[in-house]
C-alpha cells in the first residue's frame, strides 16, 4: 500500500537538517512580552529546509487565539496554547522542527473563524478540532455514548508507527476526532509489556483475545508473535471500521476473528491468552471476571 512505502520518507521528513536552529521562549511569560508579534509571520525562522521551531509555530498560534479573543492578552505557552498532535508519529521521536501541514490542534474553545485563520495563516497547521482533552473520545464502556472531537476545518488522519522488540514495526492509522489520544510511545510501551508477559509465561500460542482492541496494536503484534488465531473484539463499530483498515495496512489478511460488542457480552470459545486495555476509570470487576472464564491466562494493560 502507499502508507506503507511512504513510511521511509515520512520519517525522513520529521528529520531537522543542520541549519535549523532552535530557540528558546520562556513558556510561563506573557507571549506579547517575549516576541514581536507584528514579526510573528508564515515565515518567521523559517529554515531553508522548510520547517521551524515548534515553539515559533505555537507562539503564531497564540497570537491569532489573543487576537480572536479565545486566549487572553496576557497569555503564555504553557497555559494557554492548543494541544498540538503531530500527523506521523515515528516511535519515540519527538521532532521540534515541524514541516507545513503536519499538525493537529485541539481546543476547547476554538471557533469556525479561528479555525479558518489558523488553517490559512499557519502553513503547518493541518486539521483543527474542537474539544476538551478530558474528554474520553470513542466509546468507554456498554453504557456510554460514542463522544467525537469536533472537526472544524482540515484532515485529521494521523499516522502512528511502533517499533517493536520483534524487529517489526506495526502501523497504526487512526482519525484523531474519533480515537482517544494516545502517543506512539505509550503504545510501545504495552506493546512491550505485552511481549515480557508472553516471553515469562508459559502460554499456548493457538488462540488469542485482544478483548477491547480499539485500533489494534496489540491484537496485530499477538499474530506476528505468533499466535495461531487472534480474536478482536471492540464495543465501538468506528473502532471496527479502523480495525479493519489498520490489518489491511499491516499485510494481515487471515488468522483473526473480528466481534462489535462489549466484553462482557462475549461468546466465544475458551482462548490461551485474554489482553485487555480498557479506557483509565473503567470498573474492572466483571471485565476480569469474564476474562477469567473465557481464558487460561490474562493481562490487564
Amino acid at each position: 500500500m502507499i502508507i506503507i512505502k511512504n513510511i521511509k520518507d515520512k520519517i525522513k521528513s520529521i528529520q531537522e537538517c543542520e541549519n535549523c536552529k532552535d530557540i528558546q521562549i520562556k513558556k510561563f511569560s506573557p507571549l506579547k512580552e517575549i516576541i514581536d508579534f507584528e514579526k510573528l509571520n508564515a515565515n518567521y525562522m523559517r529554515c531553508q529546509c522548510g520547517k521551524r521551531p515548534l515553539d515559533i509555530i505555537m507562539s503564531q498560534i497564540l497570537k491569532i487565539m489573543i487576537e480572536e479573543e479565545i486566549a487572553p492578552e496576557n497569555a503564555s505557552l504553557r497555559r494557554n496554547s492548543p494541544i498540538p498532535l503531530l500527523e506521523f508519529y515515528y516511535t519515540n521521536i519527538n521532532p521540534q522542527f515541524i514541516g507545513k501541514k503536519t499538525l493537529i490542534l485541539l481546543h476547547p474553545d476554538f471557533t469556525t473563524k479561528t479555525a479558518s485563520r489558523l488553517i490559512n495563516e499557519v502553513p503547518e497547521v493541518k486539521c483543527i478540532l474542537k474539544g476538551n482533552p478530558q474528554t474520553t473520545i470513542g466509546q468507554k464502556d456498554k453504557n456510554s455514548k460514542i463522544n467525537h472531537f469536533e472537526i472544524l476545518q482540515g484532515d485529521d488522519t494521523q499516522i502512528n508507527v511502533m517499533q517493536t522488540l520483534l524487529n517489526d514495526k506495526i502501523i497504526i492509522i487512526k482519525q484523531q476526532s474519533k480515537h482517544h489520544i494516545e502517543v506512539t510511545m505509550t503504545t510501545e510501551q504495552k506493546l512491550i509489556r505485552l511481549h515480557n508477559y508472553l516471553n515469562t509465561h508459559d502460554i499456548k500460542k493457538t488462540i488469542a483475545i485482544d478483548g477491547m482492541c480499539g485500533l489494534g496494536a496489540l491484537g496485530i503484534y499477538l499474530l506476528k508473535y505468533g499466535f495461531e488465531k487472534v480474536i478482536f473484539n471492540d464495543i465501538n463499530p468506528e473502532m471496527i471500521e479502523a480495525l479493519k483498515k489498520n490489518l489491511e495496512i499491516n499485510n494481515i489478511h487471515n488468522n483473526y476473528e473480528i466481534c462489535n460488542e462489549s466484553f462482557e457480552n462475549l461468546n466465544i470459545p475458551h482462548a490461551d491468552l485474554c489482553v485487555i486495555d480498557a479506557f483509565p476509570g473503567i470498573n474492572m470487576d466483571e471485565i476480569t471476571k469474564k476474562a477469567e472464564k473465557i481464558a487460561d491466562n490474562i493481562i490487564i494493560i
